[in-house]
């Protein structure tokens, strides 16, 4: 008996869903039930009108045949303004957003369904979409590319799920549903001239005259190979003010991006640590990806005027050697904040990475309005980056400043947080144990006023140290990489607070981690990174890190200089040991192991006594 032959057809399928469904219904159950039945109407509605088909519903899901793939795609293009229309009708926790993608294939009929890869390839590229985007397959952009008045940004080949092969990706990037008619041959000479002069204001105002040009990045050049994910450099914003007294406002909008990108997971983000490297130098784009290994780099430019900021910016694929984004912003100051955000959320769109809703939720989240307070925490921050006695006491000046102009702000409390467990670790204060107390009780603020505040659980992990709660110091240390996931601090502290804790490997791994985030060596990311190694039992890697520590960054207090002579009387070098121990004395004559708080800090007895007796053998004195 001969099986019936399987029926099948060329054809255009559409699939959409709802981004964060989920969230949404954990939100508000009934709300969000009535947005998708209303959105979905939209939908089925349009689906209709240009002659699709729906032949699969799940959730919050829809999925569509076409028989014209330029029907589809202007369907989709129809559909998402129209919902775009409707979600500004809802407040911001209602709102819902499709995503949506299309491709042309070979499916097999079953009845009235549609089985087969071309179904799925078109169920994968919608999960590619960003939300209230839509993306298509490489056989949907031949048919579409010269008949929809349209833009797409080539995505290059994707791996998805289940698909052996690639399938080659587009991104819809302006979304005009109908084509415009061709300007009458009277008006064409006018128009061309019109659009060289807009081109040319559009060319100064994307591609600023301080903006560096380079040739296209070589991979076999860069330094440190290429993350597994889009990546991305950013310099320092070029203070274009009148006076230099504005470095650190400039400084401060860079490293804000620069945190609001380390909250997407699907990035990898170059520290300030290490791209500040460059501020005030004119550098190729092709040598900073290839200082960093990455492939993006964004640069720009402030200038502050009374009340008034622009701000400009442009992100360049470095190995192409073209820049694939650029905008200017002229605001008032206290738009600061909504500039960052779209700096922010435009280089994610530019280099196709899709948000998840939780990322989505904390690029929203501004920390204050206050342009004032927002302004001294920038200098408090810049200052306490070098924790020295003097840097730890006006940062508290600051940090409480920030907080009596805006008492809502998280980062003011984080910061005296922070500084206090600082002050009681390296005994600055009259009562350590005060200090101690004081930290926690000011992170626990922090946490009150902004749960999603990264910074705030850096301090709280601090300052449950200081108090000897070493696991609680580590659950705190995890929630702030869980909220930047890619985050230098978060990743560096994250170590520090393991190996604190006994968990030696991991730290290790962690600070590694930190050290590819932030190439160029930082005083504290050398210091925890040689803690590490020493408490893995790495004395060589230990011992290695500890004299590029001294050699290479100010000294301020004995702490390197007693863990290098531990470290090298651990590898047997007495004679090396005791020339350390005699720099140590020569600096600070007076110092005591007994007296030395550090090494209480520690939650193994192992660990403690094997730091202490092998510094102790060194001859410091105890």
């Amino acid at each position: 008996m001969v099986d019936e032959a399987v029926q099948r057809r060329l054809t255009t399928i559409l699939a959409a869903d709802v981004a964060g469904y989920s969230r949404l219904v954990a939100r508000d159950e009934e709300a969000a039930l009535r947005t998708l039945k209303s959105h979905r109407d939209i939908l089925m509605d349009l689906i209709a009108r240009h002659r699709g088909r729906v032949f699969g519903t799940a959730g919050d899901s829809v999925i569509a045949e076409f028989g014209s793939a330029v029907e589809a795609v202007r369907c989709a293009m129809t559909a998402q303004e129209r919902l775009a229309r409707e979600n500004a009708n809802l407040p911001p926790d209602r709102q819902m957003h499709l995503r949506i993608g299309i491709n042309v294939g070979d499916v097999m009929v079953d009845g009235d369904d549609l089985l087969g890869d071309a179904v799925n390839i078109a169920a994968r590229l919608e999960s590619l979409a960003e939300p209230g985007g839509i993306t298509i397959s490489g056989s949907t952009f031949d048919q579409v590319r010269n008949r929809l008045s349209v833009g797409f940004q080539d995505l290059g080949p994707q791996k998805v799920k289940n698909i052996p092969e690639p399938v080659r990706t587009f991104r819809l990037v302006e979304a005009t549903a109908h084509p415009r008619p061709a300007p009458r041959p009277a008006r064409r000479t006018a128009l061309i001239l019109a659009g060289l002069v807009l081109v040319a204001g559009l060319a100064l105002a994307f591609f600023p005259p301080w903006a560096t040009r380079s040739e296209p990045a070589s991979i076999s050049r860069m330094k440190l190979s290429l993350p597994d994910r889009p990546s991305v450099a950013v310099l320092p914003f070029v203070n274009l003010s009148e006076t230099d007294d504005q470095d650190y406002f400039a400084d401060g909008i860079t490293e804000d991006i620069i945190t609001d990108i380390s909250k997407v997971s699907g990035i990898f983000v170059v520290a300030g640590s290490s791209s500040f490297a460059f501020r005030g130098k004119d550098v190729k784009i092709s040598d900073v990806a290839e200082e960093f290994g990455v492939r993006h780099v964004l640069q720009g430019s402030v200038r502050r005027s009374g009340g008034n900021v622009r701000i400009t910016a442009q992100l360049t694929d470095a190995l192409r050697g073209n820049t694939i984004w650029g905008e200017r912003y002229d605001r008032d100051i206290s738009d600061v904040f909504a500039v960052q955000l779209d700096v922010t959320r435009k280089v994610v769109r530019a280099m196709a990475v899709t948000l998840k809703a939780s990322e989505h939720d904390r690029l929203l989240q501004k920390y204050t309005t206050n342009i004032d307070a927002y302004d001294t925490f920038l200098r408090a921050r810049r200052l306490v980056q070098s924790p020295g006695r003097e840097n730890v006491e006006e940062g508290e000046r600051l940090f409480s400043e920030a907080i009596a102009l805006d008492p809502q702000f998280a980062g003011g409390y984080a910061g005296l947080a922070f500084n206090y467990s600082v002050k009681a670790r390296l005994r600055f204060g009259p009562s350590p144990k005060e200090d101690a107390r004081k930290s926690l009780e000011f992170a626990e603020k922090a946490i009150e006023i902004d749960p999603e505040f990264a910074w705030s659980y850096i301090a709280l992990a601090g300052a449950q140290l200081s108090n000897g709660n070493h696991d609680a110091a580590v659950l705190a240390a995890r929630r702030a990489l869980q909220i930047q996931p890619n985050g230098y601090e978060e990743n560096l502290f994250m170590g520090f607070q393991l190996y604190f804790a006994g968990e030696a490997a991991e730290a290790v791994r962690h600070l590694e981690l930190a050290r590819r985030i932030s190439p160029h060596d930082t005083i504290r990311g050398v210091a925890f990174l040689a803690n590490a190694y020493f408490m893995n039992g790495d004395y060589a890697k230990s011992e290695e890190l500890r004299l590029q520590r001294i050699t290479g960054f100010a000294v301020r207090n004995p702490n390197a200089y007693v863990w290098l002579a531990a470290t090298q009387q651990q590898l047997g070098k007495q004679d090396e040991a005791a020339a350390t121990v005699a720099q140590l004395l020569e600096l600070w004559p007076d110092f005591r192991l007994s007296e030395w708080g550090l090494v209480k800090a520690f939650k193994l007895a192992e660990n403690r006594e094997r730091l202490y007796n092998a510094a102790a053998a060194a001859g410091v004195p105890e």
